[in-house]
């Protein structure tokens, strides 16, 4: 006998489309939820190992275009984007693997290839520095590697020009030179500077009872006087196994020094360590959070350093666990380049704090003018933004390569600080300097201050307390740019913490007492509940229909 063939009748025809597209729908919401259990950072970031693909997109440096003969050049490869499930505790760990990853081909053909030879390897910056001889390899070449998207100079950076005097409501301001320890600083309650009463840093520890303990500060720098009586550096104790635990130093090409100990090539970071986290021994408090422990990566020698340094130094910071990163330091202008290690150190959990630079209005340095630091400007005692105080409006469309989710304009700085007649500790003593680098570890130490007071405060959360909060003198409220001057207003410290605790920061969905449950891999839980739920109803649609339709009786021919 003939086997019988499917019936081909109307009603068996629309049973078996129910059919179909039920299977089509339980499978496309199965993929979310075999997502979300885990799938691997290859397959996620979609990175392709075909090292010959053109890739017609590279940037190449104008600087570079008609280079000749041996050049340093820094190879930026594809940006990852962390996913929302990765914890920021997590996110270092998930660029590295990202970085080894998209960075395995062009590493094999540089080392295969006689005319290029590499110097360090970048993960927090998706980047490889590279010595190219370019009679024989030409730039062009790296365009061959799918994931390679530019190829820049080792630019330098540096520390902000010193203003040599200012001009505000107190008159002119000049550097002082340094002041040796006073023999008599014994006093039993010692007044803090006029920089920490403005920002009123004193209310806070007073209130809280926290000076900043627990809280870990990176300073990025011309390095540290260690055995200054007013600092302290986590771990400075030789006899200490991790000895030195809190200094790290790093050449021209990001790598880490071997067997260097603390010491200032210049006073400049010894200064900015003080306003941070300087004791009392002066007879006179001088820093903001004291109790921090303190961190100090030399990326400057003297006064400048390079884009490596910088970023082998956040990368250090963070690998050493940062709550907070403070950049004195900067290049004038806009610089693409320190948009992805300033967004992945923030996403890594760490407040980057930068300084907008001392050359006036309409002018702002990198990496402060990337949206996603903390930029700050200067301010005197009586709350006046001096002449040298950087501060301009950014348009998004201005930068290369911005993200989508920072807005159309913002301004720089976003706060502003105490930046005149600062006094702190330099090599051998004290000194008052004015600039917007004395501006920013102000506004380090306050960071530190609130994460102290919360732990689990994001950047986020620090971010929009320090901003709600700051305030305008009414004096400068109708003046003319005082948006570029002032940015969001002048820290005070003591209403950030108050905002900060006040704050409802729970997940939503989520009550008092209660979290968001996630899975092993970050997800929500509630997500994949939702989708298991959606295809268990859709499986049982289809078994209803099934039976219904083999059950539902026809009438005979």
């Amino acid at each position: 006998m003939a086997p019988s063939l499917p019936d081909s009748s109307p009603d068996s025809n629309r049973l078996w489309s129910v059919v179909l597209v039920c299977l089509m729908l339980s499978t496309a919401l199965s993929v979310p939820i075999l997502a979300a259990g885990g799938l691997g950072v290859s397959l996620a970031d979609g990175h392709a190992d075909d090292e010959t693909t053109d890739n017609e997109s590279i940037r190449i440096d104008d600087s570079l275009e008609s280079a000749d003969g041996t050049v340093e050049v820094v190879v930026r490869l594809e940006e990852p984007t962390i996913p929302d499930a990765i914890p920021a505790d997590d996110a270092d760990e998930y660029l590295a693997e990202h970085a080894e990853e998209s960075q395995e081909p062009l590493l094999d053909y540089a080392d295969r290839t006689a005319g290029i030879s590499v110097e360090t390897e970048f993960w927090v910056a998706n980047a490889v520095l590279l010595t190219v001889d370019t009679e024989r390899v030409d730039l062009e070449t790296f365009a061959r590697f799918s994931a390679v998207e530019a190829v820049h100079e080792n630019f330098e950076v540096s520390i902000p020009e010193q203003p040599s005097s200012t001009s505000t409501a107190f008159g002119s301001t000049t550097g002082e030179e340094p002041t040796p320890t006073p023999a008599d600083a014994t006093a039993t309650d010692p007044r803090p500077t006029a920089g920490l009463e403005l920002l009123n840093a004193p209310a806070v520890w007073d209130e809280y009872e926290t000076r900043g303990a627990g809280v870990r500060v990176a300073v990025l720098d011309t390095g540290i006087d260690a055995t200054h009586p007013d600092l302290e550096l986590y771990t400075d104790d030789p006899s200490d196994p991790t000895y030195p635990g809190g200094w790290a130093e790093f050449d021209a090409d990001g790598n880490r020094i071997e067997g260097s100990t603390p010491y200032d090539s210049g006073t400049h970071g010894t200064h900015v360590s003080g306003t941070i986290a300087g004791g009392t021994a002066s007879g006179t408090r001088i820093g903001v959070a004291p109790e921090a422990e303190l961190l100090h990566g030399l990326v400057l020698r003297g006064t400048s350093g390079s884009f490596a340094q910088i970023v082998a130094g956040v990368e250090w910071a963070l690998a050493s666990e940062a709550d907070v990163i403070s950049m004195s330091l900067g290049a004038n202008g806009r610089h693409d380049a320190l948009i992805e290690p300033v967004r992945n150190a923030r996403d890594s959990g760490a407040v980057v704090v930068a300084a907008v630079g001392n050359e006036g209005v309409e002018t702002s340095n990198s990496p402060a003018n990337v949206y996603d630091a903390v930029s700050v400007g200067a301010v005197d005692e009586s709350g006046v933004v001096p002449a040298f105080s950087g501060g301009e409006r950014i348009n998004r469309s201005e930068w290369q390569t911005p993200l989508q989710s920072w807005p159309s304009s913002y301004t720089a700085p976003d706060v502003v600080a105490p930046g005149v007649r600062v006094t702190s500790t330099v090599p051998g003593g004290y000194q008052s300097l004015p600039g917007t680098s004395m501006a920013t570890p102000h506004v380090s130490g306050a960071v530190a201050l609130l994460h102290s007071i919360d732990p689990t405060a994001t950047p986020d959360d620090i971010e929009d307390a320090l901003y709600g909060t700051a305030w305008i003198p009414e004096t400068a409220q109708t003046q003319s740019e005082t948006e570029i001057r002032y940015g969001h207003g002048i820290v005070d410290a003591e209403a950030a913490a108050n905002a900060l605790v006040s704050s409802d920061r729970r997940p939503v969905g989520t009550t008092a007492g209660e979290s968001a449950e996630t899975h092993t891999d970050g997800t929500p839980s509630s997500l994949v509940a939702l989708l298991g739920g959606v295809v268990i109803v859709i499986v049982t649609v289809c078994l209803w229909a099934l039976r219904s339709g083999f059950s539902t009786p026809r009438d005979d021919p």
